[in-house]
C-alpha cells in the first residue's frame, strides 16, 4: 500500500482526501493545508468525510519530514507560480513522488522552460523521484483524449478540443476573479490576435500534442473575445457588476506546415444566458477534420450535477490513479507520453 500526503484541501483537494482514504491501494498520512481554521484538525472532518486519523498542518517542513511515497500536490499555483515549482522540487528531492494539479504548465513541463525542466529533474535525481502534472484540461481533454484517439486517423487536417462551462457554481472568488478575470473591467479591446512562439499553461497540451505526433510547431496564434454584463447580477462566488467581463473565449493554435493544425479552445460563461451566441454545451469536445473525420463529445454532470464539482472531482480523481503508475516509474519527470495509460483501478468496486 502506498503512503500518499494530500498537500491543499479546496475544490480538488477535498476530493482527493475522500478518494484516497477509500482506495485500496493507498493509505493516507498527511496532509498540508493553508488556513489556520484547517490547520491540527482531522482532515476527514475538514472534507465532510469523517474523522479518518490524520491531522492537517501548516508546516511543511512536518510534511518533508514523513515517509510518505507520493504527495498529492492540489493548491491554487496559477496565483504563484514560483512558489508553487519551489514547493514541488523541495517535496521530489526529499524523496517523495510528485502528482501535481497545480499549475498547467507543468502537464508538459518543456512549455515552462529549460530552466524549470532542469530544476524538476535535478529534484527528481536528488530525491530518486517522479513528477507527473495532470488535470482535466489541459491534462485529460486538450491531451489524452485526442491522442488516444489519433491511431485512427490516416491524416488529420485540424484538430480542435473545446472546453464550454458554465462557472457560475464555482466557489473560489480567487480563482475566477483574481486569476481569470472575470468580474473585472476588461483590459483592453473585447477581441484581439497576436502570435508567437508556444510557451505557458495552453502552450503545454499543443507542445505535448506536436511532439507526440511528430509535428513541428511554427508559430501559435492566440485569440480571445470577452463578453461584459449588460446588467448586474449574482454568482456563487461574488456579485458580477454591469460592465464586468462575465464571458471569456480564448483559444490558442499551432501553426504546422504553414497551416492552422492544432487548437485548444476554452469558452467560459458566468451565466448561461452570457455570450448566446458562442458555441454552448457542458464538457469537452474533440472535432478533426481529416481521414477520417470524426467528433467526440464529453459531457459532464448528465443527471442534473453541478459541473463545476464534477469537473473538480474529475480532476483529482485523474491525480489519485496516477499516483501507482508514477511510484512505479523511473526517476525523472514523467508526462502522459512517458507513463502507461491511467486506468482506473477499483472504480467498479463497491466500497
Amino acid at each position: 500500500m502506498l503512503r500518499v500526503i494530500q498537500w491543499a484541501t479546496g475544490t480538488v483537494g477535498r476530493q482527493a482526501v475522500a478518494a484516497i482514504h477509500e482506495h485500496p491501494d493507498l493509505k493516507l498520512v498527511g496532509a498540508f493545508v493553508y488556513s489556520d481554521d484547517k490547520a491540527g484538525r482531522d482532515i476527514g472532518e475538514v472534507c465532510g468525510v469523517g474523522p479518518i486519523g490524520v491531522k492537517a498542518t501548516k508546516d511543511k517542513d512536518e510534511i518533508l519530514a514523513l515517509e510518505a511515497d507520493c504527495v498529492l500536490y492540489c493548491p491554487q499555483g496559477e496565483m504563484n507560480p514560483d512558489g508553487a515549482i519551489d514547493d514541488i522540487c523541495r517535496l521530489l528531492a526529499a524523496g517523495k513522488n510528485v502528482v501535481s494539479t497545480a499549475l498547467t504548465v507543468l502537464i508538459y513541463p518543456k512549455a515552462a522552460g529549460p530552466e524549470v525542466v532542469e530544476r524538476l529533474e535535478a529534484a527528481c535525481r536528488t530525491g530518486g523521484t517522479s513528477f507527473h502534472g495532470t488535470g482535466i484540461e489541459p491534462g485529460w481533454a486538450g491531451e489524452v483524449l485526442p491522442l488516444t484517439m489519433s491511431c485512427l486517423f490516416r491524416r488529420i487536417d485540424h484538430l480542435l478540443v473545446q472546453e464550454i462551462l458554465d462557472y457560475s457554481s464555482y466557489g473560489s472568488a480567487m480563482m475566477l476573479f483574481d486569476g481569470m478575470g472575470f468580474g473585472r473591467p476588461p483590459q483592453g479591446p473585447l477581441k484581439g490576435e497576436s502570435s508567437g512562439p508556444p510557451a505557458g499553461a495552453f502552450g503545454a497540451p499543443i507542445m505535448m500534442m506536436a511532439d507526440a505526433l511528430g509535428a513541428e510547431i511554427e508559430t501559435v496564434i492566440a485569440r480571445y473575445e470577452l463578453q461584459v454584463a449588460e446588467a448586474a447580477f449574482d454568482i456563487r462566488a461574488g456579485r458580477i457588476e454591469k460592465g464586468m467581463v462575465s464571458a471569456k473565449r480564448y483559444s490558442f493554435t499551432a501553426v504546422v506546415d504553414g497551416r492552422e493544425a492544432l487548437t485548444v479552445e476554452h469558452v467560459t460563461r458566468l451565466r448561461p444566458d452570457q455570450a448566446p451566441d458562442w458555441p454552448k454545451g457542458r464538457g469537452w469536445k474533440v472535432t478533426v477534420d481529416g481521414a477520417p473525420s470524426m467528433i467526440l463529445e464529453s459531457h459532464i454532470g448528465v443527471h442534473g450535477e453541478d459541473e463545476n464539482d464534477q469537473g473538480c472531482l474529475g480532476t483529482a480523481m485523474h491525480a489519485v490513479h496516477a499516483v501507482v503508475p508514477v511510484c512505479a516509474a523511473q526517476p525523472g519527470i514523467r508526462t502522459f507520453l512517458d507513463l502507461p495509460m491511467i486506468i482506473g483501478r477499483h472504480v467498479l468496486s463497491r466500497r
